[in-house]
């Protein structure tokens, strides 16, 4: 299984890296720009997507992302992780198609939980 951290700091992403890299095959983009080439030019099986990035920001990306996937018969898993502890923006990512939301800090034994829990109801589907 691949997931895609998406994050600017590079700290989060080695962060996240080491933290699951153990179990699943990892790649990272600096933007929402990079996330949209890397799911058109690799199989990504999810997506940890931080909301504030430069050039385009989670929430533009995963609502491409959704638009793209309107002809396609797989949807990639998208789990905000993110410092934007606010509920006007963790609604706006729901609503843009996010799956789950999750605030940084976070625990690796949630994060690990949350992404099993979004791959095996993926790979039910």
């Amino acid at each position: 299984m691949r997931i895609l951290v998406a994050d600017d700091n590079p700290i989060n992403q080695k962060l996240v890296y080491y933290s699951l890299k153990r179990y699943y095959d990892i790649e990272t983009a600096n933007n929402g720009k990079e996330v949209l080439t890397l799911i058109q030019d690799k199989s990504i099986d999810l997506i940890l997507m931080d909301f504030s990035m430069p050039v385009m920001d989670g929430a533009q990306a995963t609502e491409y992302i959704r638009k793209m996937e309107g002809s396609r018969e797989k949807r990639i898993p998208i789990i905000f992780v993110t410092t934007n502890d606010i509920e006007k923006d963790r609604r706006a990512c729901m609503e843009l198609g996010a799956d789950d939301y999750l605030v940084k800090p976070v625990d690796t034994d949630l994060l690990l939980e949350r992404i099993r829990f979004h791959l095996q109801e993926n790979l039910t589907t």
